[in-house]
């Protein structure tokens, strides 16, 4: 070996463990649990049989709470999730549900969140949902996402609806 190439070579090893060690949250190194096909289609069978909002909203957020558990299930659980908001925009349960199934998430919830509160009208009837939402967003800012004056904003909305 030439001098240069032990110095190349150890600079080489340590950029190939940073991008590693940077990438781990996407490669997911803890093992998700494979979610049983029976179990995601007699979830669409509860969602289809439904008879009332309330009921279809419920099981949406069962087949998104599954679908959240899997490694590529994000996309799909924010949809469910999505169309659980619509189906009953009044219910803060469903928003805490959400914000609980994509706590590992952070971007992703706080997108939904977004959305959710451009939904609808923030008056009296969804009063609880949209402050839910506030909530869960202020603790996102003031956490992981780490946007403080995004937090004391969203706190201010919250208490002023109170």
């Amino acid at each position: 070996m030439q001098d240069w190439s032990i110095p190349l070579s150890l600079s080489t090893a340590a950029f190939l463990a940073w991008v590693i060690w940077s990438v781990r949250p996407a490669i997911g190194w803890r093992r998700r649990r494979r979610v049983p096909r029976m179990a995601l289609s007699e979830a669409r069978a509860r969602i289809e049989s439904a008879r009332d909002p309330r009921d279809r909203a419920l099981a949406l957020c069962e087949a998104a709470d599954l679908r959240a558990k899997t490694i590529a299930g994000a996309a799909s659980a924010t949809g469910l999730y999505l169309r659980a908001m619509r189906s009953d925009p009044l219910s803060a349960e469903i928003v805490n549900r959400a914000a609980a199934g994509l706590a590992s998430r952070p971007r992703t919830l706080e997108s939904l969140l977004w959305r959710h509160l451009a939904i609808g009208p923030w008056p009296h009837p969804a009063r609880e949902a949209v402050r839910a939402s506030l909530g869960h967003l202020c603790r996102l800012y003031e956490g992981p996402l780490r946007h403080a004056n995004r937090a004391r904003a969203l706190a201010n909305a919250r208490d002023a609806l109170a």
